[in-house]
């Protein structure tokens, strides 16, 4: 198993298009060269050592991770790849000892199987895994892909994932910019499971599933535990069947639960259990759009699925056994001084930024819902939000979490909320531009001398004049100048908008506007609540809520690109 460094020019199209005669040469290097090895992880759950090289320019660090349990039936590699490698893609090679002209690729709903590469199918899609069984049906190996869907099979034996590709420009190709694209930094994970059998004797399609949608462990404050040692949302009668969704139905009270068959072959009898009995059920396409009956029996959904068969149903859950108080809340009167919401064609002096641009009253609702917390916003025609100059407020008795709607100016800005004898510090987010972004190329114009054509003969001669003339030609991508690294910023996001208003009143696309929500839970006694002293941030509401027990992620929902 090799990191494999291959040339890549294609002939036109080089963002689109790979070449046939490019795809038969052999790598032009292996990634290698002195290598750093260090275990960074070697604990009762996982053990991992981590390798980092250099090849061409770029970094390459490694993390082979080996875990306990049924997760010890894969193995996974964590990339953190620095690239800046030109004229070149990047294959995952698995040269492997089972051998078979075909290979199986899944398509997330679905399978379907392939040869070798030919000149009319050398790299081929797949979504989160594809599998070689030894021809002898014996043996085999699945390749498990996160967030990469090209691949190639050069021969029998062979597998290659693709992971990057920074294409060399022709001649003729043009596009001088995309000679750099993939440049900059990569995170991914890759791995492979190995099996007897086929993939589906071993199910070696679930660990796909686990490397793309690892489990995540959730962290709560101390409760009595009412729902017991073990608690199910949704139990299947078959692990063949897949759960592609679950969700609240768009525009009734149902739960949507859509599920699809995994092996290609008829299962007739599913049944699917929830956390309550279910009372009324129905069949929905994909849109939700009534399909057809469904069945129950005994408080569970009964169905069949075909070879792949997807179906989704909207079911209506019986009364919980348990039942818990939903919070109450209560927001708080705030001394509104700043109007920073306006509506098409009204000018502000000051607006939210203090120069006039606004958020779009328009799409500013009177009430904004954060997970079940009600911010009430003052009327946009009028002082909407308050400065933060130092205000103090008086905490009610009952109040044991705050949630405070705002937004800054001037960038992000570190703050301290007092809450009695402490203080919770945060960065309150910038109203507009960007809170996420990959890594950006950055670039410088340049301009190079069009040579001059000869004309045909039968053009006629002022129109001959021009093509002979030498011409500038100006290109704005024409040289990367550096890159700006990604970054997302992590404040929960309460409203969004697509634009803003400039000080003329006009919409100015793709300038976004949003407002946070910031959660500050209140020390036990403390009585007042003191609001930074920092001219640059707004705040359009603050709610207190009696709740005391919480839950959160253990670890980030989504990536962070911390460096």
């Amino acid at each position: 198993m090799r990191l494999a460094i291959k040339s890549d020019t294609p002939a036109q199209w080089p963002a689109w298009n790979m070449d046939w005669v490019d795809q038969q040469k052999p790598p032009r290097t292996h990634v290698g060269g002195p290598a750093k090895i260090r275990v960074v992880e070697t604990g009762p759950a996982r053990v991992a050592i981590e390798v980092v090289r250099e090849t061409e320019g770029s970094e390459f660090r490694q993390t082979v991770r080996l875990s306990n349990g049924d997760a010890g039936n894969r193995v996974e590699f964590g990339n953190v790849i620095e690239w800046k490698t030109s004229n070149a893609n990047l294959k995952a090679t698995f040269s492997l000892a089972a051998a078979n002209p075909n290979a199986t690729y899944n398509l997330d709903i679905g399978s379907v199987e392939r040869g070798n590469n030919d000149e009319r199918k050398f790299e081929v899609p797949s979504h989160q895994w594809f599998d070689l069984t030894d021809r002898s049906g014996a043996f085999g190996v699945t390749i498990l892909s996160d967030s990469k869907y090209g691949s190639d099979k050069p021969d029998d034996k062979t597998l290659r994932l693709t992971l990057l590709r920074t294409p060399g420009i022709g001649p003729r190709a043009g596009y001088a910019d995309q000679s750099t694209q993939d440049w900059g930094r990569h995170e991914f994970v890759y791995g492979f499971a190995a099996h007897r059998g086929d993939w589906r004797r071993e199910q070696t399609d679930w660990h796909a599933q686990r490397l793309n949608q690892p489990l995540i462990a959730f962290q709560s404050s101390k409760h009595p535990g009412r729902l017991g040692k073990m608690f199910s949302i949704l139990r299947v009668n078959n692990d063949r069947v897949r759960v592609l969704a679950l969700k609240k139905a768009e525009n009734s009270d149902e739960v949507i639960v859509r599920i699809v068959e995994l092996d290609g072959r008829l299962t007739p009898d599913v049944r699917i259990r929830f956390a309550a009995p279910v009372v009324a059920a129905r069949e929905v396409d994909g849109q939700e759009q009534p399909v057809g009956r469904a069945s129950i029996v005994n408080g569970q959904l009964v169905t069949s699925l075909g070879r792949f068969q997807p179906r989704t149903f909207a079911v209506k859950l019986g009364p919980p056994a348990i039942r818990l108080a939903a919070p109450r809340t209560q927001s708080f009167p705030l001394p509104y001084d700043l109007a920073v919401a306006n509506r098409d064609g009204e000018r502000l002096k000051h607006g939210f930024d203090g120069e006039g641009f606004a958020l779009p009253a328009e799409m500013l609702p009177r009430e904004i819902n954060y997970a079940g917390i009600v911010f009430r916003l003052a009327p946009s025609d009028g002082a909407n939000a308050m400065l933060a100059r130092g205000q103090t407020m008086e905490l009610p008795s009952s109040v044991r979490r705050l949630y405070v709607l705002a937004a800054s100016v001037a960038g992000d800005q570190n703050v301290a909320f007092g809450l009695g004898s402490e203080q919770v510090n945060f960065n309150v987010q910038n109203w507009s531009g960007f809170i996420g972004q990959w890594d950006d190329r950055q670039w410088k114009a340049t301009e190079m001398v069009v040579q001059p054509r000869t004309p045909p003969p039968d053009i006629p001669p002022d129109i001959a004049a021009l093509l002979q003339r030498p011409r500038t030609r100006r290109d704005a991508y024409g040289e990367m100048a550096g890159i700006t690294p990604g970054f997302i910023k992590r404040a929960p996001l309460a409203w969004f908008a697509s634009h803003r208003h400039t000080p003329a009143g006009a919409n100015e696309a793709y300038a976004y506007s949003y407002l946070f929500v910031y959660t500050i839970d209140v020390p036990a006694n403390a009585k007042l609540l003191t609001i930074p002293q920092n001219d640059n941030v707004r705040i359009l509401g603050i709610t207190g809520s009696n709740e005391r027990e919480w839950v959160k992620p253990a670890r980030p929902l989504y990536d962070t690109l911390e460096r």
